[in-house]
């Protein structure tokens, strides 16, 4: 009985530090990933090229920082570019050229897990990374 309330006790205690399940996901983006396609829904020539990625998508990795920023390179290289990202809400992430950016790509989130992330643009353009390991 002393256990189950010292137990009870410890759980609400650390009841503020509980990460919710949109916090979650959210870091689910946190780590390396490479770009494997690149499409986009409105072109005409979809049935053709649907899918298609250009090999050099391959050589280019992008990693996702905690604290927002992206970096990006090409396979190992040393040489890296940097982004910024922010979530718009739950399902949306804002890409950001530069930090003081007020341009701002926003993409629709389809799907994000520990393997996979598919971010859809609104003129329909389709990224699908891949998680490093």
């Amino acid at each position: 009985m002393i256990a189950a309330g010292a137990a009870i006790f410890i759980l609400l205690t650390k009841k503020d530090k509980t990460i919710t399940a949109n916090k979650f996901r959210q870091e689910q983006i946190i780590g390396k990933w490479k770009l494997d396609s690149l499409w986009s829904l409105k072109d005409s020539n979809t049935h053709f090229i649907k899918g298609l990625f250009d090999p050099q998508l391959k050589k280019y990795h992008y990693e996702f920082k905690k604290d927002g920023s992206i970096f990006q390179f090409v396979d190992d290289s040393l040489t890296k570019d940097s982004s910024r990202y922010e979530w718009a809400n739950e399902n949306q992430l804002a890409w950001k050229e530069y930090l003081a950016d007020t341009s701002v790509e926003v993409f629709n989130i389809s799907l994000l897990d520990k393997d996979s992330m598919k971010l859809q643009s609104k003129d329909s353009s389709v990224l699908l990374f891949t998680k490093v390991k």
